[in-house]
């Protein structure tokens, strides 16, 4: 900033022409101009200085008007330069188009996280009275879809927990509704005795409200909420318990059965040749007797290596194979882990009778009507059997008209016979 005194009488020289030409060689700036003792005409020559660099001309006709002028010019503190205007603003964004018209959700219970993993969705389309039609899609998962405008049946599942609704689609609206379950979780580990491994033999059924279900092994549920009834069963061993299930609550829990394990084997003799037939069962029944003489059967298997899960109590293994009968008996403490071995006293008779319509096998002691008892029959010509040790009769039928051929034979344990009948 300049600041020029133009002195009455002294005034001279170009002061607009000054002012123009430090204009055009590029020096910036601005003269106030303070006209003392000028007349108005020599005032006129020297204000245009000031008028042609933006500043501004004072008049002062005296000592003290001289004074306010410097005090407006030397002493005022330069002007602030001019604001940059505020930029216009930006225009506000379009709102983001949906690219789903259809997303869903679904809670175990009010004020839950959102299940996103193990749940499934089922739509249907609704008919006019409200039920369900035809069924649109099963989803599983996070559901994010486009359905056509029309009513639906929405089914939000997780496991055995459901949670309904009805809803109406309208052509550009989008919809996010949320299904409460009101279901909580049952992490069972089933085991066979104390201190055992979770057991993967176990059926786990839950009864709760409004249903059942069936799981094996190390078992997850979700449920609904409510009393829920929990019985774990393994082998022959069966525990029930009941569990309080609040909504959105997961219960883990172990529950031990109390079982033994028993594994079977029948041997020709004790310390003899393992049976191997897959013919040969075992019942396991009871050792004690009912009032009528029976005993209450418990399990059976067939074949050898045949596995046996029992509450602890007093046992007979009914071993058959072929017309070998054999009773062994043991006992079971939970957390047992048995080998029963079953010694059949048997041996093996191979029979062939060339023509025979059939082969019978009876016993070799006559009753007292002198009738001997029949242990067993084929149709055929060749018959190989499994047959207790002891003297038996071969009978060969040639038709079911008689025409019979018999001979006698000894069965040892542990042994293999074998004869021509003819």
């Amino acid at each position: 900033a300049l600041r020029e005194i133009g002195v009455g009488g002294e005034a001279g020289g170009d002061p607009c022409a000054l002012g123009k030409e430090l204009k055009e060689t590029g020096v910036d700036f601005t003269a106030d101009v303070v006209g003392f003792g000028l007349t108005a005409d020599e005032g006129r020559q020297i204000a245009c200085l000031a008028e042609n660099t933006g500043g501004k001309y004072i008049q002062a006709s005296d000592e003290k008007a001289l004074q306010q002028a410097l005090v407006e010019t030397v002493a005022a503190p330069a002007r602030a330069p001019e604001p940059a205007p505020a930029p216009a603003p930006a225009p506000a964004p379009e709102p983001a188009k949906s690219e789903f018209n259809f997303t869903p959700s679904v809670v175990m219970a009010e004020g839950g996280d959102p299940i996103t993993d193990g749940n499934a969705w089922e739509i249907y389309k609704a008919k006019s009275d409200g039920s369900r039609g035809d069924q649109v899609m099963t989803e599983y998962g996070e559901l994010k879809t486009n359905l056509e405008p029309g009513d639906y049946i929405v089914v939000g599942r997780a496991d055995e927990a459901r949670s309904e609704q009805k809803i109406k689609i309208e052509a550009g609206q989008t919809y996010s509704p949320l299904f409460t379950l009101n279901a909580g979780t049952l992490v069972i580990h089933p085991h066979a005795s104390q201190g055992s491994e979770i057991s993967g033999e176990a059926r786990v059924d839950f009864a709760y409200p409004g249903g059942s279900t069936t799981h094996y092994g190390d078992t997850k549920a979700t449920v609904p909420a409510g009393e829920e009834k929990v019985t774990v069963q393994i082998g022959a061993g069966t525990v029930t318990e009941t569990i309080q299930l609040a909504a959105g609550q997961t219960v883990e829990k172990d529950i031990v059965v109390g079982v033994g394990h028993a594994v079977l084997n029948a041997y020709y003799t004790a310390g003899g040749d393992k049976a191997d037939n897959s013919g040969i069962g075992f019942e396991i029944v009871k050792a004690k007797k009912k009032i009528d003489g029976s005993r209450e059967s418990v399990e059976h298997s067939y074949g050898p290596d045949s596995k046996f899960w029992l509450p602890p109590d007093d046992y007979v293994a009914l071993t058959t194979l072929d017309l070998a009968v054999v009773e062994q008996p043991f006992s079971i403490k939970a957390g047992d882990n048995q080998d029963v071995k079953v010694a059949l006293g048997a041996g093996v008779l191979a029979m062939s009778a060339p023509g025979a319509y059939s082969i019978e096998v009876f016993s070799s002691k006559k009753d007292i009507e002198g009738k001997r008892k029949s242990l067993g029959l084929t149709y055929g010509d060749n018959w190989q059997q499994t047959i207790p040790a002891g003297d038996y009769v071969v009978v060969r039928h040639m038709s079911d008209q008689g025409q019979d051929k018999e001979m006698p034979v000894t069965i040892k344990a542990g042994e293999r016979s074998e004869i021509t009948v003819q």
